[in-house]
């Protein structure tokens, strides 16, 4: 009898906790389909959480707080939302730049976060979720004729191959150090362990063929660098058990072969533009200055056209930067973008990152951003510590993270949605960290709210 009423307790939880994790699954859901998902399901879930805390748990005294990082978000998107506010009123003339509402995002992130405090507490089924939606994503996003004939590869869940080996990039340093897990501990039975480990493999194995027929040159080196960066952390933190170094072995060997084979492609598609990169660090090195340095690799015709039209919208970025380092043009540079020295690059994507951030809020936009996601890769760590998470988070989290900003040095991500919703959950996450601290008495917070 009591084995029945604990089997109908457990039955009753996780289908108060299935809804949750699908909510974040959908949430995320721009790695697997490209599509702003996540901000409806968002606006379907913070509006709930925020009625949540301010009639049940504000009044409380044992109540989590966001902190002082918390309170430097609001502070952030009242700057942003005062500083858009004042420029269209008063200079409607300027113009409004795009995809400036997601600077406000920074305001949901501490509430993104009490909404994964109060709703998840069995991770691993949004985790295993997540294995096996990649799995499949992954198998049906294969291009046999493209892996065959050297071609580029069709992308038919993203916008453009960048934004799929991007997705495939992150889903395989999650797969990692979830099969990593799976070695260590007997969290399910041993034939459920077999199974998601297995399919933990063949995801890496099928999203290497993945990136390497999408043929990101960005994606493939911001891949070399994290992936060995994350087994090195793996390594550091558990230090080279067997079971360990066989799994690194595994993982080693795939990526040696992927490259032995692919050499020739790779070779193909990145030789000029690694070429060229040299040349313009050298010109950089030898002191002839940045500009001037792009500007010369710019005209030089031997060059790929697209790195030399990556370089006009990166020189022009600068450039207009450079009129106001400190705090940038806001939602109106786009005045400024239509007298760029460099037209001929037709796009307003700049396709960097920080560039995007620095031409809108100057280097005050990129401390913020760098001290957000410190604190936050902090939390984490200490988290992970503390066993209030398991470390497996932590080695996908600081390796995603690290991945993520060498891919956003050459394109625009954070104005896409894989971008957007990545950021979002990211922060969100850290927060989410904070507090479950804060739950266990491991971390003292000094401020009211």
């Amino acid at each position: 009898m009591h084995c029945n009423q604990r089997d109908s307790q457990t039955s009753m939880r996780l289908a108060k906790e299935l809804p949750a994790c699908v909510v974040v699954l959908i949430f995320i859901s721009a790695i697997w389909f490209e599509s702003d998902a996540y901000r409806y399901v968002a606006v379907g879930t913070l509006l709930p959480t925020a009625v949540y805390y301010f009639y049940r748990d504000f009044p409380s005294r044992t109540k989590v707080l966001i902190g002082y990082m918390g309170l430097l978000c609001i502070g952030w998107s009242l700057y942003v939302g005062a500083r858009f506010a004042y420029s269209y009123l008063s200079h409607a003339e300027l113009g409004i730049g795009s995809s400036e509402g997601i600077y406000l995002f920074p305001l949901l992130y501490p509430l993104s976060g009490y909404a994964l405090f109060l709703a998840i507490r069995r991770p691993l089924i949004a985790v295993c979720g997540f294995i096996l939606i990649s799995f499949l994503v992954a198998v049906f996003s294969i291009d046999i004729p493209a892996l065959l004939e050297g071609h580029r590869a069709e992308t038919l869940l993203h916008n453009n191959p960048i934004h799929a080996a991007i997705a495939q990039g992150i889903i395989i340093l999650c797969a990692v150090p979830f099969a990593n897990y799976l070695l260590r501990g007997n969290v399910m039975s041993r034939g459920l362990r077999t199974g998601f480990f297995a399919v933990s493999l063949a995801t890496v194995l099928i999203c290497f063929i993945n990136i390497y027929t999408l043929q990101s040159k960005g994606v493939w080196l911001a891949l070399a660098i994290a992936l060995p960066f994350q087994l090195i952390l793996m390594a550091g933190l558990q230090g080279l058990g067997r079971r360990f170094a066989v799994l690194a072995g595994v993982i080693f060997l795939m990526a040696a072969i992927s490259v032995t084979m692919a050499w020739d492609g790779i070779m193909a598609v990145a030789d000029d533009t690694a070429h060229a990169s040299a040349a313009l660090l050298s010109d950089i090195f030898t002191g002839r200055g940045v500009i001037q340095s792009m500007d010369n690799a710019i005209h030089d015709n031997s060059a790929p056209a697209s790195f030399r039209e990556r370089l006009m919208l990166w020189a022009s970025a600068i450039l207009i930067w450079m009129k106001d380092p400190l705090f940038g043009h806001g939602v109106t540079w786009m005045h400024e973008w239509q007298t760029r020295a460099y037209p001929a690059a037709e796009y307003n994507l700049i396709h960097n990152g920080y560039l995007e951030i620095a031409v809108r809020y100057g280097a005050a936009g990129l401390i913020f951003y760098a001290l957000l996601f410190s604190w936050a890769a902090r939390q984490v760590w200490k988290a992970s510590r503390e066993q209030v998470i398991d470390p497996a988070a932590f080695q996908a989290y600081m390796a995603v993270l690290v991945f993520f900003c060498i891919t956003v040095f050459s394109n625009s991500n954070i104005r896409l949605a894989i971008g957007e919703s990545y950021m979002w959950f990211a922060a969100a996450f850290g927060f989410y960290c904070y507090y479950k601290r804060q739950s266990r008495n491991t971390v003292k917070v000094t401020t009211w709210i």
